[in-house]
């Protein structure tokens, strides 16, 4: 299976390929705001840290995963 992954700095979405972004009103219309289309991949090939058969679950209830996503850095001394 194909999936689209919109996202910006902090969000991601993911649809279906082909199925485009669902219609979501209310508060949570304000989570697409702002979304751009990053790339089209396999599900088996999901962004690092995202769980494949949470995807999944996700999109054959909803039709979408929403999520939000942060980083964290960790400084590191290496001597030589």
């Amino acid at each position: 299976m194909q999936v689209d992954i919109y996202r910006d700095q902090d969000r991601i979405l993911i649809v279906e390929d082909g199925k485009g972004i669902p219609r979501i009103s209310g508060a949570g219309s304000v989570f697409l705001d702002g979304l751009t289309f990053e790339r089209r991949v396999a599900i088996e090939s999901l962004p690092t840290g995202l769980k494949q058969a949470e995807v999944l679950q996700s999109l054959r209830d909803k039709g979408f995963y929403a999520a939000r996503q942060q980083a964290t850095l960790t400084e590191v001394e290496i001597q030589g």
